[in-house]
C-alpha cells in the first residue's frame, strides 16, 4: 500500500503544469507580502512620513499595548477633549482632529487607532454616523464604555435581523456569547491583522491543489489505462485507495506549504507582536463577539481554509472519476470555484446567505464581523463551524462516491 501511495504522490508531481501552478503560487503569495509591505505607511516621531519596513518599525515604537479599562478610557477621552479646548494645542480642521498640526502628529495618530476603538463603541448608529470623533466623545464622556459596547454589539444584532442574515433567537445566542468577551485591548499587531484579512488569496491555493488533483482518475480514462489498472489483483481496491491518499496527501502538503510560507514571512519581517491580544483589536468593530486572541483567529481561519479546501478536493475527485478528460475536470472545478465569487451574499434570503457560507470558496467573505450562525433543532454553530464540519463531511462522502465510479465504470468506452 505505501508503494502504490508512493507511486501516485510522484505521478502527481510529475505533471510539469502542476509543478509550476505550485511555484506560481508560491512566488505570487511571496510578492503578495512583499508589495503589502511596501504599501504600509506611518509617521514617525519626527512627524515624517515613512513606508514599508521603516513604517512598521514606527508602529512598533508608537502602538504600545493598552488596555481598555474605565479608568484608561477616560483618561485617553479626557486627555484628547483637553487638547482640543487648548488655544496651543488645537485647531479648527476637522482633517487634523481639531489639533493643531504638531500635536496630530506628535500625540494623535500615535494614538489615533486606540481612538477609534473608544469612539466605535460610543457611536450610536445612524444618529451619530457622520459625528466627528471629538463630537462623539463630547456627547459621551464620562459614560460606561463597556455598557456602551454592549449597546454596539445589540444594535449590529438587530441589523443582521432586519438583513435576513439571522434569526432573532439566533441574536440572543449571540448576545448572551458576547457576554464571555472580556476587557479590549489594542497594541501593535499588524502581521495578524494582514494574515486575517488576507482569506481570499486562499482561493489561489485552492486553484493549484484543482490543477494538481484533476488527473487522478480522469488521466487514466485518457491514457486507456483503466482498464489494465482496474484488471490488476488490488486495482478495484487499494490502488483506487491510494489515488485518493495521495490527493489529499498533496493537497495537505501545498495547503500548509504555501499558507506557512505566506505567514511565516509576514511574522519573521513584522513580528509576532500582538499574539495575545483580542480579536476586537484587528480593527475598529470592537462590538466583535468571537472571544478569540489575534494568534487564536489566525488559527481559525487557516484551519478553515485547509478543511474547506480538502471539501474542494472531494468535488474534484468526483468530477474526475466521471468525466475522460482532466482539463474538462479542470474547467468544471475553476467554473465551480469562481461562479460563487460573483454571488452576492448581501442579497438574497436566509436560505440564500447560509447555503453559499458552506461554500469553500466564500470563506473569501469570512470576517468576524459576521453574526451569520447555522442552527439545528436546539444546537446553534458558528459560521467557520459549519462550514469545516459540511466540507469536512463532504469531502469523505464525495471521494467515496469517486471511489465507487471509479471502481464500476465501465471500460474500453
Amino acid at each position: 500500500m505505501k508503494r502504490m501511495i508512493w507511486y501516485e504522490w510522484k505521478r502527481i508531481w510529475g505533471s510539469r503544469l502542476t509543478q509550476f501552478a505550485v511555484l506560481g503560487c508560491a512566488l505570487f503569495l511571496s510578492f503578495s507580502v512583499w508589495s503589502n509591505i511596501r504599501l504600509i505607511s506611518a509617521t514617525d516621531a519626527d512627524g515624517q512620513t515613512v513606508t514599508g519596513l521603516e513604517a512598521v518599525q514606527a508602529q512598533k515604537e508608537s502602538r504600545k499595548e493598552v488596555t481598555l479599562d474605565q479608568e484608561t478610557v477616560d483618561a485617553l477621552v479626557d486627555e484628547y477633549l483637553g487638547y482640543t479646548d487648548d488655544p496651543a494645542a488645537s485647531s479648527d480642521d476637522r482633517e487634523l482632529a481639531y489639533l493643531s498640526e504638531e500635536m496630530y502628529v506628535k500625540w494623535y495618530l500615535p494614538n489615533q487607532p486606540v481612538l477609534h476603538l473608544i469612539a466605535g463603541a460610543y457611536r450610536s448608529y445612524p444618529e451619530q454616523r457622520n459625528d466627528s470623533m471629538r463630537d462623539v466623545l463630547l456627547q459621551s464622556r464620562g459614560n460606561d464604555f463597556y455598557e456602551a459596547r454592549k449597546e454596539r454589539v445589540w444594535e449590529n444584532l438587530e441589523d443582521a435581523v432586519s438583513r435576513g442574515e439571522i434569526t432573532a433567537a439566533e441574536a440572543d445566542w449571540w448576545n448572551a456569547e458576547d457576554d464571555a468577551v472580556g476587557e479590549a485591548a489594542y497594541g501593535f499587531n499588524r502581521a495578524w491583522w494582514e494574515l486575517i484579512n488576507s482569506t481570499s488569496l486562499i482561493i489561489l491555493v485552492m486553484l493549484v491543489i484543482c490543477i494538481g488533483t484533476a488527473p487522478v482518475f480522469a488521466g487514466e480514462y485518457q491514457s486507456k489505462c483503466d482498464s489494465l489498472l482496474l484488471s490488476m489483483r488490488y486495482g478495484k481496491s487499494r490502488l483506487i485507495l491510494a489515488k485518493l491518499t495521495s490527493s489529499f496527501l498533496f493537497s495537505t502538503v501545498v495547503y500548509w506549504g504555501c499558507m506557512g510560507l505566506f505567514a511565516g514571512i509576514y511574522l519573521a519581517v513584522m513580528g509576532t507582536d500582538g499574539w495575545n491580544l483580542p480579536v476586537q483589536a484587528l480593527c475598529e468593530n470592537i462590538s466583535i463577539s468571537y472571544d478569540l486572541t489575534s494568534l487564536q483567529a489566525c488559527g481559525l481561519v487557516l484551519v478553515m481554509g485547509y478543511v474547506l479546501t480538502l471539501g474542494l478536493v472531494g468535488v474534484v475527485l468526483l468530477l474526475s472519476s466521471l468525466m475522460k478528460n482532466p482539463y474538462g475536470v479542470v474547467i468544471t472545478s475553476f467554473l465551480f470555484l469562481f461562479m460563487p465569487l460573483f454571488l452576492s451574499m448581501n442579497r438574497g434570503g436566509y436560505l440564500w446567505k447560509h447555503f453559499l457560507g458552506l461554500l469553500p470558496e466564500k470563506i473569501a467573505d469570512f470576517g468576524f464581523g459576521s453574526y451569520m450562525v447555522y442552527s439545528i433543532g436546539g444546537l446553534t454553530v458558528t459560521w467557520p463551524a459549519a462550514a469545516m464540519i459540511v466540507n469536512g463531511v463532504c469531502a469523505v462522502l464525495l471521494s467515496g462516491l469517486a471511489y465507487g465510479f471509479f471502481r464500476r465504470h465501465q471500460v474500453n468506452k
